[in-house]
């Protein structure tokens, strides 16, 4: 997708996209990195946007991810074009329980996700976490990031409480500065049930 067509897709729906241009390579590969996910493991990536951790996940093993979910249409659009191979949901990753079943699937061992949560208000945060933390396995990752600059707003430093809440254990990788605006990843491990 043309960088002109994201900024009007961000313009459009600022709260759904969260960002001002598509994550870079550097971001992506971190994310994937981090993700650590092995051959036969079930990975989900939500929030796939244009596709550039799509895009990695694919590079770094052909049955990744198993399938990918976006919200907006045109983004969904721009992922199915960048990595054609690939199963793009439309819809929220708060069903991601109703997608699994849908598709005959387990538990998800390494969800990679794109999703804006420190620009969401507490409610949706919430929604979307618990509906990723009841598709997950005992032991399965969430990797997802945030921008530098999460941690000085309020909603940034609800969500960083909330990740720490519902996983046994949360770090955070060094600073991406190679990313518009620079980001940092956090790796999610050991997920717990949503009350």
């Amino acid at each position: 997708m043309p960088l002109g067509r994201f900024l009007a897709a961000a313009l459009r729906h600022p709260a759904i996209v969260g960002a001002i241009a598509p994550s870079s390579r550097c971001l992506a590969a971190e994310l994937v990195r981090r993700a650590d996910a092995r051959p036969g493991q079930l990975v989900v990536e939500v929030g796939s946007g244009t596709g550039p951790m799509t895009r990695a996940l694919a590079a770094a093993d052909p049955a990744f991810p198993r399938f990918a979910v976006e919200a907006l249409p045109e983004m969904a659009a721009a992922t199915r074009r960048a990595v054609p191979g690939v199963e793009v949901v439309e819809g929220s990753a708060a069903d991601l329980p109703r997608f699994l079943a849908e598709r005959g699937l387990g538990p998800i061992d390494r969800i990679v996700s794109g999703l804006p949560f420190a620009a969401w208000p507490d409610g949706l945060q919430r929604e979307v976490l618990d509906g990723i933390l009841a598709a997950m396995a005992a032991d399965g990752r969430l990797v997802t990031f945030t921008y530098a600059i999460s941690p000085l707003v309020p909603a940034g430093r609800r969500f960083r409480r909330l990740l720490e809440r519902s996983f046994a254990r949360v770090t955070t990788s060094p600073t991406v500065w190679a990313n518009l605006p620079p980001a940092f990843v956090y790796v999610c491990d050991g997920p717990i049930a949503p009350q």
